[in-house]
């Protein structure tokens, strides 16, 4: 069966063609977050790490308590579906009948277990007219061992989403350069996020090299500083490299980086604000909270 065609876990907006959602999240007592708040309970991360600390950034998200969460899982099946379409059978399994689908979250419960999310073939009840529905309805999740899973699967469990083999996209070669410049397609973004609106674009441009200067020799005494994201928009492994604004030493952006080994340097390719910071590393790992806290 076909995942290709599918461009979301669930739907993203009112407008979305029907076709590209894969599954039907069905609310709870006219709650539609309460499927993903559920599973957010369960994980060994616990509810309170899905939403935003910052106001700034919460209030981006007014009709999710766990907008952390629902990134999180619409873009672990984006990437699933990719490596589906280059294994098989290896990230998605189906019950004989072929009613029942099964991926694995990626996430764990509290005791350590993989978290499976379960679907069901949407079908209508008998009499009932057909409504434009997505073909799978979410069911809930398992873990492996569960003899619910097991009644369905049996003990086909799928294979966890991957985004790159090459151990040197985790981590920063601190003997490569790092470019200095800030180039036109991203300066107008730089100098909103440097907190200097009004400083001339010279000044602006001085404070960012400066920042990127620094960068290096933090990295060396702290690894972590630098946190390997997958840049969902280009299907690439890259770096965030966080920078303050000239404003206020709380409030971090970072720099996204992507490795040249053949002019062994690191080009500036954007700036995420925080939010989109976390959702890219999340992908990966739980992000270091020494700075990655939106």
């Amino acid at each position: 069966m076909s995942l290709a065609g599918f461009r979301s876990l669930f739907r993203l907006y009112k407008q979305q063609p029907v076709n590209e959602v894969f599954a039907h999240f069905y609310p709870l007592n006219a709650d539609f977050d309460a499927p993903f708040t559920s599973l957010a309970g369960i994980t060994i991360d616990g509810l309170q790490s899905w939403g935003f600390v910052q106001k700034r950034f919460s209030d981006r998200h007014p009709h999710t308590s766990v907008p952390k969460l629902k990134n999180y899982l619409n873009y672990t099946f984006v990437r699933l579906v990719d490596l589906e379409q280059q294994e098989p059978g290896k990230y998605f399994k189906y019950s004989p009948d072929g009613t029942w689908l099964s991926f694995n979250t990626g996430l764990q419960t509290q005791h350590g277990n993989d978290i499976l999310a379960t679907f069901q073939k949407y079908q209508p009840k008998a009499g009932a007219a057909a409504k434009d529905r997505p073909q799978w309805v979410y069911k809930g999740t398992r873990t492996p061992s569960e003899t619910a899973y097991r009644q369905v699967f049996a003990h086909a469990v799928p294979e966890l989403a991957w985004y790159s083999r090459d151990s040197n996209d985790f981590v920063f070669n601190t003997s490569y350069t790092l470019d200095r410049d800030v180039f036109d397609h991203v300066f107008e973004r730089a100098k909103e996020r440097a907190g200097l609106p009004n400083a001339s674009d010279e000044v602006v441009k001085n404070y960012l090299r400066g920042a990127i200067e620094n960068l290096v020799p933090k990295i060396k005494r702290n690894y972590k500083v630098a946190i390997p994201v997958y840049f969902v928009e280009e299907k690439k492994m890259q770096l965030l490299l966080p920078f303050e604004s000239a404003s206020s030493s709380s409030d971090v952006s970072c720099f996204l980086v992507e490795r040249d080994d053949q002019l062994q340097t690191y080009r500036l390719k954007t700036i995420f604000d925080m939010d989109q910071a976390f959702y890219s590393a999340r992908l990966i790992t739980r992000p270091d909270r020494d700075w990655l806290n939106p």
